[in-house]
């Protein structure tokens, strides 16, 4: 029977989602949930991965196991409630329900979202959830450079050296930075991400709003279709998985 959890993490705990041999993961200790209370080895599916320390405000993944071994365990509300109680508290589980044995959390995903938080008001709120920066960086500026990315196919430029991408062709159809608050929101969208790929853009687009360079600088740079001619990274603490999509649920 395949099934579908719908599941948010905060990433400060884990080395990332994906399971490490000698690290602690997200998907680590929801294989070890699962296994313990299903009685069976369980190994989950994905929709995508993120890096150490990297948050999701909604993940899917999909797993495959026998009922008839589950210790009575056909519920799956029952099973949500348990694993929350058997999960450490920095992961939640949403839902579960059963789906088509061809369905695949990672393949039939259609396109993911993110965002990244800037913290410029200094508030102690946000210090392990948000990049602290010292003033607010010229927003016009940023998103005027930010729809570059609509018209972009090739971002060889913010993928990170030795990352094993089959292709760097990915298809960005929102790109924006909003004020919500007190905290300033980078929100992108695309049918895929390369790794490292968001936090490598904001890290570049902050290097515009602090007047380092000029929009057409940071065009240029995405030309050379070089990792090196880009920003520094973002810290992983502001970005979070906040959405993915399927045309099959």
């Amino acid at each position: 029977m395949r099934t579908l959890l719908r599941l948010a993490y905060d990433g400060a705990p884990f080395c990332g989602w994906q399971i490490q041999p000698k690290d602690r993961t997200v998907q680590g200790d929801l294989d070890d949930a699962l296994s313990k209370l299903l009685r069976q080895p369980i190994q989950t599916m994905g929709a995508g991965r993120t890096d150490t320390g990297v948050h999701a405000k909604e993940m899917f993944v999909h797993f495959d196991w026998s009922p008839e071994l589950g210790a009575g365990t056909l519920d799956l509300d029952q099973l949500v409630h348990r694993l929350n109680r058997f999960l450490d508290p920095a992961i939640r589980i949403y839902e579960a329900r059963e789906v088509p044995s061809d369905w695949h959390a990672r393949f039939d995903a259609t396109a993911r979202s993110y965002e990244y938080i800037l913290c410029p008001s200094g508030s102690p709120f946000w210090r392990n959830n948000a990049w602290m920066i010292e003033r607010l960086p010229d927003i016009e500026r940023m998103n005027e450079a930010a729809k570059s990315l609509l018209m972009e196919t090739d971002f060889a430029s913010f993928c990170k050296a030795g990352s094993d991408n089959k292709t760097t062709i990915c298809s960005v159809t929102r790109a924006e930075w909003v004020m919500e608050g007190d905290v300033l929101i980078f929100h992108i969208t695309a049918d895929r991400f390369l790794r490292n790929m968001v936090r490598a853009i904001v890290g570049s687009l902050f290097e515009v709003g602090r007047g380092k360079w000029s929009v057409e600088e940071f065009k240029a740079r995405i030309m050379q279709k070089n990792r090196g001619a880009m920003g520094t990274s973002a810290p992983a603490q502001g970005l979070y998985l906040t959405q993915v999509t399927y045309n099959n649920l």
